[in-house]
């Protein structure tokens, strides 16, 4: 007999999951088999089971994951001001958070087609270069301008 998350007799053909061999194995209907294995293993049967609570586990992201992450955010971010500082007029004065956009935006998409299609060489330069952190800097004080505005 085969038993894995289904089990498989090779002698008789039967075939099925944990109920169906419970219910085979005691001669019980699929009903009374699925009580048994409740009552066995200490299960509610009744409609208002809860869960265990579970935290999900996120493994560490490698650092090519991180910068793609963090490019990612930035690019995002570099739209949306683009959008939203938008000036309305000719001589509005532009926000300063309209010029970061203009001003990194085809450099973040840059790194990041590095990131994802570069050579080796250029991908290890960008993860070992201070390019990224450098550019972070440079949109997080746009961003200081923006929360104090």
């Amino acid at each position: 007999m085969k038993v894995d998350f289904r089990f498989h007799c090779f002698g008789c053909g039967a075939d099925g999951d944990v109920i169906d061999f419970t219910a085979k194995l005691f001669q019980l209907s699929l009903r009374k088999a699925a009580e048994k294995l409740a009552t066995d293993f200490g299960l509610s049967a009744t409609d208002n089971f809860q869960p265990l609570p579970c935290k999900p586990v996120e493994k560490p992201l490698s650092p090519k994951e991180q910068f793609y992450k963090i490019l990612c955010g930035y690019r995002s971010l570099l739209a949306n001001w683009r959008i939203t500082y938008v000036p309305q007029n000719p001589e509005e004065t532009l926000h300063p958070c309209f010029v970061a956009s203009m001003h990194y935006a085809d450099r973040v998409q840059y790194l990041l087609d590095i990131l994802l299609q570069g050579s080796p060489n250029e991908k290890q330069q960008l993860l070992n270069g201070k390019e990224v952190t450098a550019l972070g800097k440079a949109i997080e004080r746009c961003k200081e301008t923006e929360d104090a505005a």
